[in-house]
């Protein structure tokens, strides 16, 4: 999947022919914990001294996203993208554990085919296919590095696909599901969360890799959930639907145990909250279009526990344009 943007498009058809054929559909408030607030008292805002990769694109068809690159230490804030003349429309990028390189998704240059691209941070070279070698009958997406950093896990052609740095195919992992999507390792490579089917039928599913047995994360008929990330050996991050009637996307805190999820304490039912990623242990970088954005989806860093909310454009007033600005990594590398 290429974004929420794009998630929520192909999501919103899907709710409406899913509410056509079944009118009686009820509204589902959701049911898991709410997390305790410890305090609400405003904070300064936190102080990063790591980089955060992010995409803008103009619209959700537009077909023009471009790769950012912002350091906290030094201030400076570049398109990385600029000058890539053998790929468009890159975006999603994941950081190795080192921070030295990004994997991410984009269309090989005059085709639209989606292929999984590697560059070394700082590299004058070009980013590297490395999936143009499987052709144009496989549509590559949602790649992420594994802990070790010497694999990628990602969507090829709706299958869990695991390769090398290189682009060697080393496994595939079959799921029930028609579609899975956004594979994220487990810390430990041990498991890949992923998001199964689409739409209102998305949720959140576990595989774990030594006996392709598959635990559900989240599951609530009706409501799309997707967008997993791993936060640390205990819990993950994802987006959903605040119920079936309000479709506006929030972030939870997942377990890898048996606890429910948790509504995280900044978001909105008014507004949309996405594309997390956790920084710091309490941080979480995320998109949001709520009151006070300078365009459509802006970059925000907010505290887990107390739903303290901060815009990035308090560190640098270039990171929100009058665009979309989705998909931030965070690395603490510098």
């Amino acid at each position: 999947m290429k974004s929420s943007l794009q998630h929520k498009g192909f999501a919103y058809l899907f709710a409406a022919l899913f509410y056509c054929i079944l009118p009686g559909c009820t509204k589902n408030t959701p049911t898991s914990t709410t997390v305790v607030l410890t305090s609400n008292t405003p904070q300064n805002q936190p102080a990063f001294t790591g980089r955060l990769v992010f995409h803008r694109y103009t619209c959700y068809s537009c077909n023009d996203s471009q790769l950012y690159l912002y350091n906290f230490s030094s201030n400076s804030l570049s398109e990385i993208s600029k000058g890539w003349t053998n790929v468009q429309n890159s975006m999603n990028a994941h950081f190795s554990p080192d921070g030295s390189k990004i994997v991410f998704m984009g269309t090989a240059a005059g085709t639209n085919n989606w292929d999984i691209f590697l560059w070394n941070i700082n590299s004058p070279g070009l980013p590297k296919n490395l999936t143009a070698y499987l052709g144009s009958a496989s549509d590559d997406e949602d790649c992420k590095f594994s802990s070790s950093g010497t694999k990628i896990i990602f969507k090829q052609n709706g299958v869990l696909t695991e390769m090398d740095t290189t682009g060697r195919i080393l496994s595939n992992f079959p799921v029930p599901q028609s579609e899975a999507s956004m594979p994220y390792f487990e810390n430990g490579d041990t498991a890949i969360l992923y998001a199964g089917m689409v739409g209102t039928l998305s949720n959140i599913y576990l595989y774990h890799i030594a006996d392709a047995s598959i635990t559900t994360k989240n599951a609530l008929p009706g409501i799309y959930s997707y967008y997993p990330i791993t936060r640390d050996d205990t819990s993950f991050i994802f987006t959903r639907w605040y119920d079936q009637i309000n479709q506006h996307d929030q972030l939870y805190l997942g377990f890898f145990d048996s606890r429910g999820p948790q509504n995280l304490p900044f978001n909105e039912p008014t507004a949309d909250y996405s594309d997390g990623y956790p920084a710091l242990g309490k941080y979480i970088f995320l998109s949001s279009d709520r009151t006070g954005t300078i365009g459509g989806y802006d970059l925000y860093v907010a505290d887990m526990n107390t739903g303290n909310i901060w815009s990035l454009s308090n560190y640098s007033p270039g990171i929100n344009s009058a665009f979309e600005e989705l998909g931030s990594c965070y690395t603490s590398t510098q």
